[in-house]
């Protein structure tokens, strides 16, 4: 009952004041969104740092302790791109946008482009996030089994593993452009929009 006569006292209200409200809706809901993406985000770089933490001494310690000079290249591989991996993370949680300090309106612009860098960052992991360590893994392991025959059905099993790794990974990055990064831009354009009106 409430809730309809808050609908018609706000269809009959004048429209500059329809807007007002339309505007303060979008930027709540805005806000929040932008919050909990905050938040997920230093959460993942979190564990994502973490985890490249642990992988670097592991495999510093298998280029001096494993016998096959492929496992030991793939292992300095694996080190080079953790290390890389490493220097991207503090970028992007350095290029975060900070809290509103400036105006509104410069304020979205950056959450903007924070968010269309992340989003082709993840468009394109495949080629830096997906395949460079697929690549050393499976070169570390062909390293253990290159020239044994009868262990290399566990090779293959390995690679079939590595692959099916990938193409989850991949997948699961196409689904968070499409679930997280597509809405919160299109409410962005759309607060950014209104805001320029």
């Amino acid at each position: 009952m409430i809730e309809d006569e808050l609908i018609k006292i706000w269809q009959s209200s004048p429209r500059v004041e329809q807007v007002k409200f339309e505007k303060s809706r979008l930027i709540l809901d805005l806000q929040s969104s932008l919050r909990g993406l905050g938040r997920l985000a230093k959460y993942g770089i979190l564990i994502e740092q973490i985890a490249v933490i642990i992988i670097v001494p592991v495999f510093l310690y298998y280029i001096y302790r494993v016998p096959p000079l492929l496992s030991k290249i793939a292992s300095l591989w694996i080190v080079t791109w953790s290390i890389w991996y490493m220097f991207l993370l503090r970028k992007i949680k350095r290029d975060k946008p900070k809290e509103q300090d400036q105006n509104y309106l410069d304020y979205l612009n950056q959450w903007k482009t924070y968010l269309e860098q992340n989003k082709k960052l993840t468009g394109s992991a495949i080629y830096w996030y997906i395949l460079p360590p697929i690549t050393g893994c499976i070169l570390f392991a062909l390293g253990f089994y290159l020239g044994d025959i009868i262990r290399f059905g566990r090779f293959a099993a390995n690679i079939g593993i590595f692959l099916i790794t990938a193409i989850i990974t991949h997948f699961y990055f196409k689904w968070i452009i499409r679930t997280v990064y597509n809405p919160r831009l299109e409410k962005i354009n759309e607060l950014i929009k209104v805001m320029e009106e």
